[in-house]
This record gives C-alpha cells, sequence and structure tokens, in this order.
C-alpha cells in the first residue's frame, strides 16, 4: 500500500492551484471594471453632446425665431399704422411692412420645425402663419384700399384742382370718410395681432414653452459621470491589488502593464471630469445668450407697440387704445460697458430702455424711436455673433466617443500585458 501524503503537501498543492485561479478572477474582475469605466464614458460624452447638439440646433434656434418675429410683426403693424394714416402715404403700406412679414413668416415656420415643444405647439404656430397672418394682411390691404370706392385718393389738404367752394367741402368730407374706414380696418388688423388670444400672443406663448425646455444651469449628465468615477475607483483599486497580488506570488517589483493602465485611468477619468465640467460651464453660456439675444428682440417689440400707440394717438386720435403690451423690456449697461440685458420672464431689470414717449434726444418722438430701435438692432448683431460662438463652443467634439472607446481599449491591452504572460506559465 502506499503511504497517504502529508497535510504539508496538501497545502501546498491547493496554494498551487489556488494561485491561477485568483489570478483569472482578478483579471475577469479587471476587464468587467474596464469595461463598466469605458461604457460610462463613452455614455457621459453622448448624453452631454446630444444636449447641447439639441440647445445649438432646436431650443435656442426657436426661441431666437419666436421671439424674432414677434418684433418683426410687431414692426410691421407699426409700418402699417405708418403708412396709411395721414398724412402718410396713402397707398399700398411699404416695401418694409412686405418684408417684415416675409422674414416673420420664414422665421415662424423654422420655429415650427424646430419646436421642441410638442406637435400641438407645432400646428398652432403652423396655423397662425398659413390662417392668422393672411387674415391680418388682408386687413390691412382693406384698409389701403379703402380710398378706392369712388372717393378721392389725395390725402386731408392736398389740392385737387376743384378749386374752393363746394366741390373742395365735397373732396374733404369724402377724404374725411375714407380716413375713418382706413382707421377702422387698421384697428381691426391691429387687434388681430395683439389681442390676448391674437397672433403676437400665440407665438409668446409657444416661444414660452421652448424656453422651458433650454437646459437648467448646470446641466450635465452626472449620474453618469458618477458612475464613471465609481467605477474608475473600483478599477484603480483592483489594479493595485494585483500589483501586490504579482509581487507576492511572482516577486515582480513592478509591473509595467498595470502601471500604465493606471496612468491611462487617470488620465481618462480627470479628462472625462473637466470635459464635462466645461461643457456644462458653455452650455450654461449658451442659454444665457439665447435669453440676451431674446430679451433685445422682446425689448425692439414692446418700442415698436409703443410707438404704433403713440401713431395712432397723434394721427388717429379717436381710434386709439391703450396698449396691450407684451413683457416690458429694458436694456442696462453695466460699469464695463457690457450689454446686460434683463426682464420680466427672464429679463426683468430696473432701469434701462426709456419709455417710448420720453425724448433723449432731438427730433420728436419718432426720431427718438428710429435711434433706439437701430441701437438695438446694432446690439442684437452683436449678440446673436456672441451666441453663435458659445453654441458653437458648447458642442463636444464628434471624435470624443471613440476617443474614450481607444482608451478603453488601451486599458484592456496593458491589463492583458500585465496578466497574459502569468497566465500562460501556469497553463504550460
Amino acid at each position: 500500500m502506499r503511504a497517504r501524503p502529508g497535510r504539508g503537501w496538501l497545502r501546498g498543492r491547493a496554494r498551487e492551484t489556488s494561485t491561477p485561479g485568483r489570478l483569472l478572477l482578478l483579471a475577469g474582475l479587471v476587464v468587467l471594471a474596464t469595461l463598466a469605466v469605458g461604457a460610462t464614458a463613452v455614455a457621459t460624452v453622448l448624453s452631454q453632446r446630444h444636449t447641447a447638439v439639441t440647445l445649438a440646433d432646436r431650443t435656442s434656434p426657436t426661441v431666437v425665431d419666436a421671439v424674432r418675429a414677434r418684433a418683426l410683426l410687431a414692426d410691421a403693424d407699426l409700418v402699417a399704422a405708418q403708412s396709411l394714416l395721414p398724412p402718410g402715404s396713402w397707398g399700398p403700406p411699404t416695401a418694409q411692412f412686405q418684408e417684415d412679414i416675409k422674414t416673420a413668416g420664414q422665421a415662424l415656420a423654422r420655429a415650427a420645425d424646430n419646436s421642441t415643444a410638442g406637435e400641438a405647439d407645432r400646428a398652432q404656430i403652423q396655423a397662425v402663419n398659413n390662417g392668422l397672418l393672411v387674415v391680418y394682411q388682408g386687413d390691412v390691404y382693406i384698409a389701403a384700399n379703402a380710398n378706392d370706392d369712388g372717393t378721392p385718393s389725395t390725402p386731408p389738404g392736398a389740392d385737387n384742382g376743384a378749386g374752393a367752394g363746394t366741390d373742395a367741402s365735397a373732396s374733404a368730407e369724402s377724404t374725411a370718410a375714407s380716413v375713418g374706414l382706413t382707421g377702422v380696418y387698421l384697428v381691426y388688423a391691429s387687434d388681430l395681432m395683439r389681442e390676448p388670444t391674437g397672433i403676437l400672443a400665440t407665438v409668446a406663448a409657444f416661444q414660452a414653452r421652448n424656453s422651458a425646455n433650454l437646459p437648467d444651469e448646470g446641466t450635465a449628465p452626472w449620474a453618469l459621470l458618477g458612475g464613471h468615477l465609481a467605477a474608475a475607483v473600483a478599477l484603480l483599486a483592483l489594479l493595485v491589488y494585483a500589483q501586490v497580488f504579482l509581487r507576492h506570488r511572482f516577486h515582480r517589483a513592478m509591473s509595467l502593464g498595470l502601471l500604465g493602465a493606471a496612468v491611462v485611468l487617470v488620465l481618462l477619468a480627470g479628462g472625462l471630469t473637466a470635459l464635462t465640467l466645461r461643457t456644462s460651464h458653455d452650455i450654461d453660456r449658451g442659454v444665457r445668450e439665447t435669453t440676451a439675444v431674446a430679451c433685445l428682440w422682446q425689448a425692439r417689440e414692446a418700442a415698436a407697440i409703443i410707438e404704433q400707440d403713440r401713431t395712432f394717438g397723434e394721427l388717429a386720435p379717436g381710434l386709439a387704445r391703450g396698449a396691450v403690451l407684451p413683457t416690458a423690456t429694458d436694456i442696462q449697461n453695466d460699469q464695463n460697458g457690457q450689454d446686460d440685458v434683463a426682464v420680466a420672464d427672464g429679463c426683468g431689470g430696473q432701469a434701462g430702455l426709456p419709455a417710448a414717449g420720453q425724448a433723449d434726444g432731438g427730433g420728436g418722438p419718432a426720431a427718438v424711436y428710429q435711434a433706439r430701435d437701430a441701437r438695438l438692432g446694432v446690439l442684437v448683431g452683436e449678440r446673436t455673433t456672441t451666441l453663435d460662438d458659445a453654441l458653437d463652443d458648447a458642442i463636444p467634439g464628434v471624435g470624443l466617443p471613440w476617443a474614450m472607446t481607444a482608451g478603453t481599449l488601451a486599458l484592456l491591452a496593458l491589463g492583458a500585458y500585465a496578466f497574459w504572460p502569468r497566465i500562460r506559465e501556469y497553463g504550460s
């Protein structure tokens, strides 16, 4: 009979068989943790890129197009009053009216296409563009042609060649009647534009719902980043344990594969954290600039409405009515000379844009309005350029997900370089 092996031999055999098992288990855990690190890194970059692209391509352009359309439509309504009320041109609205309506319609069409507020809002804006605006233009052109129905087309005080006396008196009465009909249809058109359920209010509500979809301050995929950092810490702990294990079992002072994996891991996690913080900051800047541009357009809209009310009050006082204004807008300059825009509903401020009737220069109220509108136009151009730059900066590079994937593959390769030779020793 053969002698039974001693306990010392059994302990040695157990150690021999447990080492490759533990090595394989450790390698498997490193692979799983590496995949978790890579998956959360790619998901974090894709999530933030989606947020930034949606802001740049849909939400921000929709908000700006909507408020731009509001300002252009208010200007068109003002131009119609200035063109048709005496001492206006007594003819069809000017080319500026037609250009305002055309450009506003294009902006509304783009806003409807890019809307993030749902199909109902998109259909509502399309109805405004294809329905209410058509009715509005019809009222304006009826007002423009009101003096063609058998009445003189000369403005009050003009010499029509009939001489003094009865003919002149009849001409004045006919002209007065024509002015009244023109003014009535202008009021119809303006009410359609400015009543609580009218064009401007509908577009403003659409704008507000899309503005609500702008990213909140500090928006970022923090949960995904937290999962990435947790996986990175777990992987780093496994790499440190693997180094201790290899040193104890194989008497290796330092595994270059594990050291390289640790360096790549720290760079990957640190770079992703910095990228997420920077992108979050750039998205916040894009939202602020979107609001600033919207507020400047709202200022132009409010100024045009106030000026139209002044025009009615001066040229057709019997038809004048109180303004149904949108949100009042203020523009103020800080000590550095930078334009800081604020109004109620996201743009509220205390001091800044003076009332339309307040003279802040020579030439009368109309000249004051023109100067202010020109200044606001310059500010809109400047802030729109800043907004475009901010939105471009906010979008992470298209190659970043591939960079994260490459970093994950590098971690797997370095892990294999550290573990495979030891595993193969036991296999042979």
